[in-house]
């Protein structure tokens, strides 16, 4: 299947995506273009080539920091003791139609370049998110993201890896 990803805009048939998961569905119906227009987050659609209204998947990027503290002793060795730079993923989805066709993997791939493009003019240190579950949270464990100290669901990948 042959991919576009692009930011969401008004073309986009948003009311006809179901990933199975009602709080991923109701964001992309009903908040998404606010969280946009209010400069909230960004959201990327991926869509069929042929068929570029069509919403096969999609995820969301905005800025934020994290504490050192929250980070594993590992990597917070270095790093100064003040709020730390992130981007955060803040959801990630596929339409039932197209689940089971690595299209999380690719989603998750854009997302990291976006952000590795946005580091050349401002600095992060890391990629976070927050799994919705145990199944998930492998989901981005197979990606290299490392779990936050004392938060089993929230993960985080350094840019530098």
């Amino acid at each position: 299947m042959q991919l576009s990803i692009n930011a969401l805009n008004t073309g986009h048939l948003r009311k006809a995506f179901d990933c199975g998961e009602p709080t991923l569905n109701t964001y992309l119906h009903r908040y998404a273009r606010q969280n946009i227009k209010n400069r909230i987050n960004r959201v990327f659609i991926a869509s069929p080539v042929d068929s570029n209204k069509i919403i096969a998947g999609y995820y969301t990027l905005s800025a934020g920091s994290i504490r050192v503290d929250d980070l594993p002793l590992a990597q917070k060795r270095r790093l100064p003791n003040y709020p730390i730079p992130i981007a955060l993923l803040g959801r990630l989805a596929v339409d039932k139609q197209y689940q089971g066709q690595r299209l999380g993997a690719i989603l998750l791939a854009d997302a990291v370049q976006r952000v590795e493009q946005a580091s050349e003019v401002l600095a992060v240190y890391a990629i976070v998110v927050e799994a919705l579950n145990p199944s998930v949270a492998e989901f981005y464990q197979g990606f290299g993201f490392i779990a936050f100290a004392n938060q089993p669901l929230k993960f985080f990948l350094p840019m530098s890896s």
